[in-house]
C-alpha cells in the first residue's frame, strides 16, 4: 500500500515527478540506448533526404568525352598536335558559364604568321549533358549523344527538362536550332 500512496502523490496536479519513476542501472541504460536509437535513426533519415535533394554532377571527363562526340558528329577529329580540345572553365571556380562544362576546339597554327583557329565552342550541362555550340547557337541532339545523355541522367538523377533555360543561360534565346542529324 504505500507504493500506492506514493504513486498518488508523485502524480498529483498533474506534474511527472522524475524521482518517482524507476531509477535503476538497467532503466537508465535502457532509456539511453533508445535516445541513440532515436538519434541514430534521426541521423540517418535526415542523411538520405538529403542526399536524394542534391543533384549530382557530371565529371570533368565525361563532360570532355560528351565535347569530343559532338566533335566526332562535326567532323572535327582531336589529334592532339593540330586540331586541339581546351577547357574554357579555367578562370573562376564557377567555370566559364556556372553550371556548364565548356569547351573550345582550336585548330593550332604551325607558324607565327597565321593565327589559331577557334573551330567550336561546345557547352555541356553538367546535370543532364546537354550539348550547344556557343557561337553558333547550335544545340546537338543525335542517337549516340542521347544514348549519353541518358547515363549521365540516370548518374546524375537529373530529367531532360532540368536545363529547360540553358540556351538563355549561354545566350542562345532567339537564335537556337537544331543541327539536323544529316549533317
Amino acid at each position: 500500500m504505500p507504493l500506492l500512496r506514493h504513486n498518488k502523490a508523485c502524480f498529483d496536479g498533474c506534474s511527472v515527478d522524475f524521482a518517482c519513476l524507476p531509477q535503476s542501472d538497467k532503466a537508465v541504460r535502457l532509456l539511453t540506448y533508445m535516445r541513440q536509437l532515436a538519434l541514430f535513426f534521426f541521423l540517418m533519415a535526415t542523411s538520405t533526404l538529403c542526399a536524394r535533394a542534391r543533384v549530382h554532377e557530371m565529371e570533368f571527363d565525361q563532360a570532355r568525352q560528351v565535347a569530343l562526340i559532338v566533335a566526332r558528329y562535326d567532323n572535327i577529329t582531336v589529334d592532339d598536335r593540330t586540331i586541339v580540345m581546351n577547357s574554357m572553365d579555367t578562370r573562376t571556380d564557377a567555370g566559364f558559364i556556372p553550371g556548364y562544362y565548356s569547351f573550345s576546339i582550336i585548330r593550332e597554327s604551325d607558324s607565327s604568321a597565321h593565327a589559331d583557329e577557334t573551330i567550336r565552342m561546345y557547352v555541356v550541362s553538367k546535370k543532364t549533358a546537354d550539348t550547344w555550340e556557343l557561337n553558333l547557337c547550335t544545340h546537338y541532339s543525335f542517337p549516340e549523344l542521347q544514348k549519353f545523355q541518358q547515363d549521365i541522367m540516370h548518374k546524375t538523377g537529373a530529367s531532360s527538362g532540368d536545363d529547360g533555360d540553358m540556351r538563355k543561360a549561354i545566350g542562345c534565346v532567339n537564335q537556337a536550332q537544331m543541327k539536323p542529324p544529316s549533317e
